[in-house]
Protein backbone atom coordinates (compact mmCIF):
# COMPACT_ATOMS: atom_id res chain seq x y z
CA UNK A 1 0.00 0.00 0.00
CA UNK A 2 1.41 3.38 -0.89
CA UNK A 3 2.25 6.23 2.12
CA UNK A 4 -0.77 8.86 2.42
CA UNK A 5 -0.27 12.26 0.08
CA UNK A 6 1.38 14.97 2.39
CA UNK A 7 -0.17 18.17 2.55
CA UNK A 8 1.91 21.23 2.53
CA UNK A 9 0.43 24.91 3.38
CA UNK A 10 2.17 27.62 1.74
CA UNK A 11 0.77 30.73 3.54
CA UNK A 12 1.22 34.21 1.99
CA UNK A 13 -0.34 36.97 -0.19
CA UNK A 14 0.43 35.23 -3.83
CA UNK A 15 1.68 36.72 -6.45
CA UNK A 16 2.44 35.15 -9.61
CA UNK A 17 4.85 37.78 -10.98
CA UNK A 18 6.79 36.86 -7.53
CA UNK A 19 9.43 34.73 -8.72
CA UNK A 20 10.05 34.21 -5.05
CA UNK A 21 6.51 32.78 -4.94
CA UNK A 22 6.26 31.01 -8.20
CA UNK A 23 9.55 28.94 -7.07
CA UNK A 24 8.01 27.46 -3.70
CA UNK A 25 5.92 25.51 -5.67
CA UNK A 26 8.36 24.61 -8.36
CA UNK A 27 10.96 23.63 -5.80
CA UNK A 28 8.20 21.55 -3.47
CA UNK A 29 7.09 20.03 -6.62
CA UNK A 30 11.05 19.24 -7.98
CA UNK A 31 12.39 17.98 -4.98
CA UNK A 32 9.19 15.50 -4.16
CA UNK A 33 9.36 14.19 -7.44
CA UNK A 34 13.04 13.52 -7.32
CA UNK A 35 12.33 11.55 -4.18
CA UNK A 36 9.76 10.04 -5.16
CA UNK A 37 7.28 11.57 -2.79
CA UNK A 38 3.22 12.21 -3.02
CA UNK A 39 3.26 15.79 -1.76
CA UNK A 40 0.35 18.61 -2.93
CA UNK A 41 1.39 21.96 -1.74
CA UNK A 42 -1.65 24.35 -1.47
CA UNK A 43 -1.52 28.42 -1.27
CA UNK A 44 -2.99 29.98 1.41
CA UNK A 45 -3.48 33.62 1.54
CA UNK A 46 -2.85 35.24 4.90
CA UNK A 47 -6.22 36.55 5.21
CA UNK A 48 -7.80 33.28 4.38
CA UNK A 49 -5.52 30.83 7.28
CA UNK A 50 -7.88 29.52 9.85
CA UNK A 51 -6.49 28.10 12.68
CA UNK A 52 -9.23 25.41 13.33
CA UNK A 53 -7.84 24.08 9.51
CA UNK A 54 -4.42 23.51 9.96
CA UNK A 55 -4.50 20.37 10.87
CA UNK A 56 -5.04 18.86 7.91
CA UNK A 57 -1.53 19.93 6.78
CA UNK A 58 1.30 17.53 7.35
CA UNK A 59 4.44 20.76 7.07
CA UNK A 60 3.62 24.80 6.57
CA UNK A 61 5.90 27.28 4.62
CA UNK A 62 5.59 30.89 5.34
CA UNK A 63 6.49 32.50 2.90
CA UNK A 64 8.59 35.98 1.55
CA UNK A 65 6.06 39.22 0.66
CA UNK A 66 5.31 41.49 4.07
CA UNK A 67 3.47 42.95 4.84
CA UNK A 68 0.80 40.30 5.11
CA UNK A 69 -2.67 41.26 4.74
CA UNK A 70 -3.62 39.76 7.76
CA UNK A 71 -0.56 39.31 10.01
CA UNK A 72 -2.18 37.79 12.87
CA UNK A 73 -3.27 34.82 11.34
CA UNK A 74 0.38 33.64 9.83
CA UNK A 75 1.46 34.36 13.85
CA UNK A 76 -1.26 31.98 14.56
CA UNK A 77 -0.25 29.45 12.45
CA UNK A 78 3.41 29.82 13.25
CA UNK A 79 2.41 29.08 16.53
CA UNK A 80 0.68 26.03 15.60
CA UNK A 81 3.54 24.62 13.67
CA UNK A 82 5.81 25.69 16.31
CA UNK A 83 3.71 24.21 19.48
CA UNK A 84 2.14 20.97 17.68
CA UNK A 85 5.98 20.16 15.88
CA UNK A 86 4.60 20.08 12.39
CA UNK A 87 7.54 20.44 9.90
CA UNK A 88 7.51 24.31 9.36
CA UNK A 89 10.07 26.68 7.22
CA UNK A 90 9.88 30.33 7.07
CA UNK A 91 12.06 32.47 4.24
CA UNK A 92 12.35 36.24 4.31
CA UNK A 93 9.00 38.21 5.72
CA UNK A 94 8.15 33.94 6.95
CA UNK A 95 11.70 34.36 9.02
CA UNK A 96 10.81 37.53 9.64
CA UNK A 97 7.51 36.24 11.50
CA UNK A 98 9.04 33.16 12.85
CA UNK A 99 11.06 35.87 15.14
CA UNK A 100 8.22 37.87 16.10
CA UNK A 101 5.78 34.81 17.37
CA UNK A 102 9.16 33.54 18.81
CA UNK A 103 9.99 36.56 21.00
CA UNK A 104 6.64 36.86 21.61
CA UNK A 105 5.75 33.32 22.92
CA UNK A 106 8.80 31.58 23.81
CA UNK A 107 10.80 34.82 25.00
CA UNK A 108 7.89 36.53 26.45
CA UNK A 109 8.35 40.32 24.53
CA UNK A 110 4.52 40.01 23.79
CA UNK A 111 5.35 43.75 22.26
CA UNK A 112 7.47 41.95 20.33
CA UNK A 113 6.89 43.59 16.24
CA UNK A 114 8.58 44.46 13.09
CA UNK A 115 8.80 47.74 12.56
CA UNK A 116 7.16 47.66 8.80
CA UNK A 117 4.41 46.16 10.72
CA UNK A 118 4.29 48.44 13.57
CA UNK A 119 6.76 51.62 13.65
CA UNK A 120 6.00 52.36 17.31
CA UNK A 121 5.91 48.45 18.92
CA UNK A 122 7.46 48.02 22.22
CA UNK A 123 10.51 45.59 21.30
CA UNK A 124 11.78 45.68 17.44
CA UNK A 125 13.54 42.27 16.45
CA UNK A 126 12.66 43.18 12.94
CA UNK A 127 14.35 46.38 12.36
CA UNK A 128 15.41 48.12 9.06
CA UNK A 129 18.39 46.92 7.83
CA UNK A 130 20.89 50.08 7.64
CA UNK A 131 21.99 48.13 4.16
CA UNK A 132 19.41 47.01 1.80
CA UNK A 133 19.99 43.23 0.89
CA UNK A 134 17.35 43.78 -2.31
CA UNK A 135 18.81 41.30 -4.98
CA UNK A 136 22.00 40.90 -2.77
CA UNK A 137 24.05 37.99 -1.79
CA UNK A 138 26.24 37.32 1.20
CA UNK A 139 28.20 34.20 2.46
CA UNK A 140 26.49 32.70 5.49
CA UNK A 141 27.74 29.83 7.74
CA UNK A 142 25.37 27.69 9.89
CA UNK A 143 26.68 27.53 13.53
CA UNK A 144 25.19 24.19 15.68
CA UNK A 145 25.37 20.78 16.47
CA UNK A 146 22.56 18.40 16.41
CA UNK A 147 20.60 20.35 13.69
CA UNK A 148 18.33 19.73 10.54
CA UNK A 149 20.56 23.07 9.06
CA UNK A 150 23.70 21.43 9.87
CA UNK A 151 22.72 18.44 8.85
CA UNK A 152 21.80 20.02 5.85
CA UNK A 153 24.48 22.78 4.64
CA UNK A 154 27.38 21.02 6.93
CA UNK A 155 30.11 23.39 8.29
CA UNK A 156 31.33 25.39 4.95
CA UNK A 157 30.67 28.49 3.77
CA UNK A 158 27.29 29.37 1.14
CA UNK A 159 25.63 32.05 -0.32
CA UNK A 160 22.67 33.10 0.61
CA UNK A 161 20.89 35.73 -1.71
CA UNK A 162 17.58 38.23 -0.55
CA UNK A 163 15.05 40.45 -1.48
CA UNK A 164 14.60 42.10 1.46
CA UNK A 165 15.22 45.47 3.76
CA UNK A 166 13.37 44.25 6.89
CA UNK A 167 15.53 41.85 9.09
CA UNK A 168 16.87 40.50 12.56
CA UNK A 169 17.91 43.36 14.83
CA UNK A 170 20.94 42.55 16.88
CA UNK A 171 19.84 44.20 20.07
CA UNK A 172 18.08 40.74 20.57
CA UNK A 173 20.69 38.57 19.46
CA UNK A 174 21.56 37.53 23.07
CA UNK A 175 18.18 37.15 24.46
CA UNK A 176 17.40 34.47 21.65
CA UNK A 177 20.91 32.63 21.51
CA UNK A 178 20.57 32.24 25.50
CA UNK A 179 17.52 30.86 25.25
CA UNK A 180 18.86 27.44 24.99
CA UNK A 181 16.03 26.22 22.71
CA UNK A 182 18.15 27.76 19.57
CA UNK A 183 19.29 24.86 17.76
CA UNK A 184 21.25 26.68 15.19
CA UNK A 185 21.57 30.10 13.22
CA UNK A 186 22.74 31.13 10.35
CA UNK A 187 25.21 33.90 10.33
CA UNK A 188 27.07 36.37 7.90
CA UNK A 189 30.88 36.82 8.48
CA UNK A 190 30.37 39.89 10.71
CA UNK A 191 27.79 37.64 13.43
CA UNK A 192 24.42 39.10 11.70
CA UNK A 193 21.95 36.55 12.32
CA UNK A 194 20.20 35.16 8.72
CA UNK A 195 17.95 32.56 10.04
CA UNK A 196 17.24 30.41 12.72
CA UNK A 197 16.13 26.68 14.28
CA UNK A 198 14.87 25.46 17.18
CA UNK A 199 15.49 22.02 19.07
CA UNK A 200 13.14 19.49 20.01
CA UNK A 201 11.34 19.83 16.64
CA UNK A 202 10.92 17.76 13.70
CA UNK A 203 11.46 20.91 11.27
CA UNK A 204 10.79 24.42 12.54
CA UNK A 205 13.41 27.48 10.59
CA UNK A 206 13.53 30.21 9.51
CA UNK A 207 15.81 32.03 6.60
CA UNK A 208 16.09 35.73 6.04
CA UNK A 209 17.94 34.42 2.91
CA UNK A 210 15.71 32.67 0.07
CA UNK A 211 16.79 29.29 -0.44
CA UNK A 212 14.20 28.29 -3.50
CA UNK A 213 16.01 31.06 -5.27
CA UNK A 214 18.89 28.64 -5.28
CA UNK A 215 16.54 26.29 -7.33
CA UNK A 216 18.34 23.14 -7.82
CA UNK A 217 21.54 24.39 -6.84
CA UNK A 218 23.65 22.68 -4.15
CA UNK A 219 23.56 25.52 -1.94
CA UNK A 220 20.66 26.57 0.16
CA UNK A 221 18.31 24.43 -1.94
CA UNK A 222 19.37 21.52 0.54
CA UNK A 223 17.57 23.33 3.28
CA UNK A 224 14.19 22.87 1.51
CA UNK A 225 15.01 19.00 0.56
CA UNK A 226 15.49 18.76 4.40
CA UNK A 227 12.10 20.29 4.90
CA UNK A 228 10.84 17.80 2.53
CA UNK A 229 12.12 15.10 3.91
CA UNK A 230 10.74 16.23 7.29
CA UNK A 231 7.12 16.30 5.93
CA UNK A 232 7.15 13.27 4.47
Amino acid sequence: MSAPQARIAVIGDYNPNEETHSLILRSIEDISGEMGLDIKAMWIGSDEADISGLGAFDGFWFSPGSPYKNTDNVLAAIRYARENKVPALGTCAGFQHMVIEFARNVLGLQGADSVENNAECEDDVISRLSCSLVMKKEQLKIEGTDSNLVRAMGEGEFTGEYRCNYGFNEAYKSAFRESNIIAATAQNSNGCLRGFEIKGHPFFAGTLFIPQLDHKGDGPYRIIKAFIEAVS
